[in-house]
């Protein structure tokens, strides 16, 4: 699979930006269940006072795509129509598509860790949804507000391995 470009991805709240960081999308497949590397750093500390927690999705495809979303739920907000979600996904011939509108669903286990996660993205405001599921693929590892867990991704018949992470304040 070829290396794709970094790129800087910022989250709008409220007519200000809540969180910037920098997606280096990578093969995210690392043969065991441990939790790769995130391909996420923060570029800017988020404005937490106004950010409740920021839950990044990266994958892989075996055609040789990619998928990076940065959710943030803003501060009291309480479903996941009140997120905002900046998308991008890049396509096996390596063109990128930035969505419109995208909302993820997160199902948990009995003991709370992230067992399978929904995605629907809208390419366009009137298109139809793009839909990515995610099974869990190994343990949640935790360290420093990160909790980040190896998933097994789908889309349109297409397998790909990454990675859904979730950034809370210290």
């Amino acid at each position: 699979m070829p290396d794709l470009e970094p790129a800087v991805i910022a989250v709008e709240l409220g007519g200000g930006e809540g969180a910037r960081l920098r997606w280096a999308p990578r093969p995210a497949d690392n043969g065991n269940d441990a939790a790769p590397p995130s391909p996420w750093e923060l570029d800017s500390e988020p404005d937490w006072p106004r950010v409740d927690s920021i839950r990044l999705v990266s994958a892989r495809f075996d055609d040789g795509g990619a998928l990076g979303a940065v959710v943030a739920r803003p501060r009291g907000a309480r479903a996941h129509d009140e997120d905002v979600a900046v998308t991008r996904l890049v396509d096996a011939e390596g063109e990128l598509t930035e969505g419109s509108e995208a909302l993820l669903s997160v199902e948990y286990d009995a003991d709370g860790a992230p067992r399978r996660i929904g995605l629907e993205l809208w390419p366009e405001s009137d298109s139809p949804p793009l839909r990515v599921a995610a099974d869990r693929a190994g343990e949640t590892a935790s360290q420093d507000g990160r909790e980040a867990v190896p998933m097994r991704f789908r889309l349109d018949g297409v397998n790909g391995a990454g990675l859904y992470e979730v950034l809370r304040p210290e």
